[in-house]
């Protein structure tokens, strides 16, 4: 199909269903590579700084629970005005929001960037199942490597860096119903990243030579 160009047809647009199943098996893809990355890597000596923060702010919360016993205000403001305390345990957030940061980078790299440049379709898995391609409309091309890397970082900023420091693991369950709603507010059903690429996701058994 290089060089070739494709009229879009009235049946391209994938069913909506489609398109959540599909999102719905990438982000469950992402979201167990993202649990088996990140049990490596906290694990490993990258997370030797964090679990210094950690346990130097875990030390101090100890004492004071041992000091006050039951009384959890005075627990409370003693550790509300413990500047050490309070800079060990913003450390131990930051440096564990890095770690994740970097899990769901290799995580989503592997779904969004690797199988879509290894697939002549361009598809993530969960498009792959089914039947769903990314489409370049003002060039009328199935989507090629540049795009992909693009979209993926716009996903990974947009989707991922922000919703990781404010949601942590809730990211895996926001995300999808986020994207639900992107969809169903314009009728080319893309997403704001998809919009930022100019890619949109079309049937590929509407076009002849998909693969050629």
């Amino acid at each position: 199909m290089n060089g070739t160009n494709i009229q879009l047809e009235p049946n391209s647009k994938p069913y909506l269903l489609k398109r959540i199943i599909s999102d719905g098996f990438d982000t469950v893809s992402i979201f167990v590579l993202f649990m088996a990355i990140s049990a490596i890597i906290f694990s490993s000596p990258l997370a030797n700084v964090y679990n210094e923060h950690f346990a130097n702010y875990k030390r101090v919360q100890a004492e004071a629970v041992a000091e006050y016993g039951d009384d959890a205000e005075a627990i409370t403001n003693k550790l509300s005005t413990d500047r050490y305390y309070l800079d060990e345990q913003f450390a131990a957030n930051l440096h564990s929001y890095l770690l994740k940061l970097l899990s769901g980078f290799i995580a989503e790299a592997a779904v969004l960037v690797a199988v879509p440049l290894i697939s002549k379709q361009r598809g993530t898995p969960g498009k792959l199942m089914t039947g769903i391609i990314p489409f370049k409309e003002k060039k009328q091309t199935k989507a090629d490597a540049k795009t992909i890397l693009f979209r993926f970082v716009y996903v990974f900023i947009i989707d991922s860096a922000v919703f990781y420091l404010f949601t942590g693991i809730f990211t895996f369950l926001l995300i999808p119903v986020i994207r639900l709603v992107e969809i169903l507010i314009n009728k080319k059903n893309k997403t704001i990243c998809d919009a930022l690429t100019g890619v949109m996701m079309i049937e590929k058994l509407s076009y002849d030579g998909i693969d050629k």
